[in-house]
């Protein structure tokens, strides 16, 4: 959407609507501006055209985040499944080029990408972050790899239930890396994650074991990916489109040359020259696999980063729902059990601020004294 002057001029000035400020269903707009400080001295039918356009956008952007990232998740599965298409890697190789290719048209033409300078200096990447985004790279394009392995041997609604245990290795892993000391109220999350996970597992009629282990192990690696990640962005001031165009590029050849060692009989593949309807539905995959990165961060913008997490719980659940509707999968009243279960604890370990602020508050009323 084109951002005139006059609009853009006051998003540039960090202005926030007050926090009793929401919209239906609980969604927050933090991201565009203070109602009162903007509105003195404006014309009020202006305001509130505006405060209209922010609704709309954030509604927008939320439902096509919900559609690209259910989309490309059951489009993926249709591909590597029902066109006996065993190539996961090139797949995911088609989609860092894709990343590539947009975001360096988004970043080096568009309005959208003026806000990091001249043309010339937009894609510069200073030396002292290189390294950085190099290891970042290999992690993410390795665990969009394997969950897309996983994929090829597993339905989507338990590749989706192993990775809601994501927030299990994310603390672990900040733990060893980083020496961050989670609240007892987080690790108290981790119990009906684990539970919930155990239970999946069990209950889970179509297991294969190749496909656990790469599901699992993306899963860690995109725990490691966040913590990097937020490391990149918040300590080292990169933005998220930039971080995402550099990430593609040693992604792309990484997994170019993975696809050569393991996929390469992909380049002999008679479907693959023969089959318009295969490269269309990749072509979709590709676009969603953009288009959900890109609405992440629009989603960000105009809501938080905690609406977006409790927004991926729901899609989360609506996912697997999809897929089974889809794919026909037999779910178990284990499974089920299991998806509720971790529901519960992912809600737990994105709340656990609150619950400790809340036993704070009663151990104040009632003259206790909490240990952390």
């Amino acid at each position: 959407m084109a951002v005139s002057r006059t609009r853009r001029s006051y998003f540039n000035n960090n202005n926030k609507i007050k926090p009793e400020s929401k919209m239906g269903g609980g969604v927050q707009i933090i991201g565009a501006l203070d109602y009162g400080s903007f509105a003195e001295g404006q014309d009020a039918g202006a305001v509130m055209a505006l405060l209209s356009d922010i609704r709309f956008m954030t509604y927008a952007s939320i439902l096509a985040w919900f559609a690209l990232g259910i989309g490309m998740t059951n489009v993926n599965k249709w591909i590597l499944s029902h066109h006996s298409f065993p190539y996961p890697l090139f797949l995911t190789t088609l989609h860092m080029l894709a990343s590539f290719l947009v975001d360096y048209v988004v970043i080096r033409f568009t309005d959208l990408g003026a806000a990091y300078g001249e043309p010339d200096k937009r894609l510069q990447l200073p030396k002292q972050l290189e390294r950085k985004i190099l290891i970042l790279s290999v992690v993410f394009s390795t665990s969009v790899a394997l969950g897309n392995v996983g994929l090829n041997y597993l339905y989507v609604s338990f590749t989706k239930m192993i990775a809601a245990t994501a927030p299990l290795f994310t603390i672990i892993l900040a733990r060893v890396l980083m020496g961050v000391r989670p609240s007892k109220y987080v690790y108290c999350s981790m119990v009906p994650i684990c539970m919930g996970a155990l239970l999946n597992t069990v209950g889970e009629v179509n297991f294969h074991m190749l496909g656990f282990i790469a599901t699992l192990l993306s899963t860690i690696l995109r725990a490691a990916k966040s913590i990097l990640q937020g490391v990149l962005l918040k300590d080292e001031r990169m933005d998220s489109i930039r971080l995402l165009y550099h990430m593609s590029i040693p992604s792309f050849f990484l997994l170019l040359f993975l696809t050569l060692v393991f996929e390469s009989s992909a380049v002999y593949d008679e479907d693959l020259h023969n089959n318009p309807t295969l490269w269309a539905l990749i072509l979709l995959s590709c676009i969603s696999a953009v288009g959900y990165n890109t609405m992440t961060f629009v989603v960000t913008y105009y809501t938080s980063a905690v609406t977006l997490q409790v927004l991926g719980n729901v899609n989360m659940l609506v996912n697997v729902v999809v897929s089974v509707l889809i794919f026909q999968n037999t779910v178990t009243a284990t499974s089920v059990a299991g998806i509720l279960v971790t529901l519960l604890g992912v809600l737990m370990y994105q709340r656990a601020n609150q619950i400790r602020k809340f036993f704070q508050m009663v151990n104040r009323c009632t003259g206790g004294h909490e240990k952390e």
